[in-house]
């Protein structure tokens, strides 16, 4: 296997392993369930990042990623988040500034992504990485099949029956943002 299959194939199995042991701790949890929207935090495995992109369409969309960081009123509030920030409001950050670069700058990612099959779907997945953060934002897609009765299963220590469009649409986001962080060295690897 080559060394990039490899480190993707890492990536998605600690994603994996991240989310099965965060649904394990939701099941044992005794604390009230929050029937509010929120986004799920969004994890990936700890190590260090690539410093350099795959190709250059994957370099020259990094720098577009670089440069929407840079000039964006969205990409300034995220970088200029203090170190300590909570993990919400980093993500928040983050959800606002990556609906900047879909809106405004889609257009010049896949003009940089050429014909290149490794940055041509980064492109595809930030669509997918966007489209279905703000689902999960709005509270479009619930996390349980039945959010009453979850709370209750959680209060009384059994296992809410998950609602599967959401964890569909959590593996979707999880596949986009892999992508996304394999081609674009600056797209974070971890909020």
């Amino acid at each position: 296997m080559d060394p990039h299959r490899a480190f993707r194939a890492c990536l998605v199995t600690s994603l994996a392993l991240t989310a099965a042991v965060s649904l394990a701790a939701c099941a044992s949890s005794t604390s009230k369930a929050s029937t509010t929207a929120s986004t799920p935090v969004q994890t990936a495995p700890v190590g260090p990042p690539a410093t350099t992109a795959p190709n250059t369409q994957c370099g020259a969309m990094d720098a577009i990623l670089v440069e929407a960081l840079d000039q964006t009123p969205e990409g300034q509030a995220y970088t200029g988040l203090p170190e300590g920030s909570s993990s919400e409001d980093t993500q928040s950050a983050w959800n606002a500034f990556t609906q900047v670069l879909e809106t405004n700058y889609h257009a010049r990612l896949q003009t940089a992504a050429g014909g290149d099959a490794t940055a041509t779907s980064a492109v595809t997945a930030l669509t997918t990485y966007t489209a279905t953060t703000s689902r999960f934002a709005d509270g479009q897609i619930p996390e349980f099949k039945d959010e009453s009765q979850a709370e209750k299963d959680i209060k009384e220590g059994r296992t809410p029956e998950p609602n599967p469009e959401y964890q569909k649409s959590m593996e979707a986001r999880t596949n986009a943002h892999v992508e996304l962080s394999t081609c674009m060295p600056h797209w974070p690897v971890t909020f």
